[in-house]
């Protein structure tokens, strides 16, 4: 599959999980995306790591709505008001529109995510045209830093539990954060000397590999981005209704020619990486 597809794929779901406020839009973004990476993610590129990482996020925002929204109609607990910030009522209309906000951030975030782990960082450089070379080198190891990253924070978690850290208090965790953070830039420097090596910024760039621009990247391409023109014009139409779940909670009202268009995304997943 062509980087350039790809990147089409990913703008496009990006724009739809950003476009709209309703759960159920961007639930479908997350399925397609999802089923993405599970088709054609390369082995070993910290799938499972990304996922816990947007999970966390994605429970973050939700306990945040929850504990600072204090609209709605039907109360679940209500904490003292002398409580800084958070003293007040916590209502089930909170709770709901933290999880449809922390559903938008997990979508948003799946929907790049195969740039980095369906393609490799020299495909998406060569993937620009000429005159951005050196951006796309810089964006490139940009996208590369987030799951080297990852995987150098789990290989020194482990590391340390064998020694016998554990995580009881906050105080323990910067026995991991430190070495993180020293790997980060230990391995920025090597790749800064790896590129002054080869002489980076000299002349005109070198290709890896030429990828081949086939016909199902042109049905990839194009679908991808006539479901994101056609949600946006039926957003600003007012053909996809958004949803808010103040001051009384309701079910998202779904159009079925929006949710059509978010359907359109599944076209990457139905051909198999061989």
């Amino acid at each position: 599959m062509s980087t350039r597809s790809l990147a089409a794929w990913s703008a496009s779901g990006l724009v739809i999980a950003l476009s709209t406020s309703n759960p159920a839009y961007r639930a479908v973004v997350l399925l397609c995306a999802l089923n993405l990476l599970l088709a054609r993610g390369r082995r070993g590129s910290g799938t499972r790591i990304l996922l816990a990482g947007i999970g966390i996020a994605s429970l973050i925002a939700t306990l945040v709505t929850l504990l600072l929204s204090h609209s709605g109609e039907h109360v679940l607990v209500r904490l003292p008001g002398g409580i800084p910030a958070i003293g007040g009522p916590l209502t089930l209309e909170a709770l709901a529109f933290g999880l449809a906000t922390g559903l938008g951030i997990a979508a948003a975030l799946l929907a790049v995510a195969p740039l980095t782990l369906v393609s490799q960082p020299h495909e998406l450089v060569d993937a620009l045209p000429s005159p951005l070379a050196r951006t796309g080198a810089a964006v490139g190891a940009a996208l590369n830093l987030i799951p080297g990253t990852l995987r150098s924070a789990a290989e020194i978690r482990e590391a340390q539990r064998m020694r016998g850290w554990r995580a009881r208090r906050v105080v323990d965790w910067p026995a991991v954060a430190v070495p993180v953070v020293l790997t980060a830039i230990e391995g920025s420097m090597t790749l800064a000397e790896a590129m002054e090596s080869r002489a980076y910024g000299t002349s005109a760039r070198t290709h890896f590999g030429v990828q081949r621009w086939a016909r199902y990247d042109t049905l990839v391409s194009v679908t991808a981005l006539l479901g994101a023109a056609g949600f946006l014009a039926l957003v600003l139409t007012g053909g996809a209704p958004g949803w808010f779940p103040f001051p009384l909670l309701s079910a998202p009202v779904i159009s079925v020619p929006a949710l059509l268009c978010c359907a359109l995304l599944v076209v990457p997943s139905l051909q198999v990486r061989r």
